[in-house]
């Protein structure tokens, strides 16, 4: 990867059981960027993960694969404190987005860069995907709307 490309993992945790073989390669793939920074999901109290959903996981500890930077992530995308943070990084000019659940926080994290007007692109394959007709649809509304 070129010196100005960074590395965005999202909610790379181990509450989300990410299978073993992708951990390895985000860890080998992270070694190829100037910038690697990892995001966590955190659950907070009162969230509507708990009160519309019934959901109190808030996905435990990262995990370690050369990450510099922790951007913790109360939502499926990325708050205006997490947009600060990667602005920060002046000589990044493109960010390459891998990690969990694909379906919603990866793609909701590319809404919230988009906005932003932050480029990115989403490096499938290191993406845990979802299962059948979603993972169909996901890859349609990033083509669709972000030509990624």
């Amino acid at each position: 990867m070129p010196q100005r490309s960074g590395l965005l993992i999202i909610d790379l945790q181990y509450g989300f059981s990410p299978k073993p073989d992708l951990v390895e390669r985000i860890r080998d793939a992270a070694q190829d960027y100037s910038v690697v920074v990892a995001t966590r999901f955190c659950n907070p109290p009162g969230s509507l993960f708990r009160t519309r959903m019934n959901d109190g996981n808030d996905g435990g500890s990262l995990i370690d694969v050369g990450h510099e930077v922790i951007i913790d992530k109360p939502g499926y995308g990325l708050n205006q404190a997490a947009i600060a943070v990667l602005r920060e990084f002046t000589e990044i000019t493109e960010w390459g987005l891998v990690g969990s659940r694909t379906g919603a926080c990866i793609m909701a994290c590319g809404f919230s860069l988009w906005d932003a007007g932050i480029p990115f692109h989403v490096i499938r394959h290191l993406c845990a995907a979802e299962d059948g007709p979603l993972c169909e649809a996901t890859s349609t509304i990033l083509q669709r709307q972000f030509g990624v």
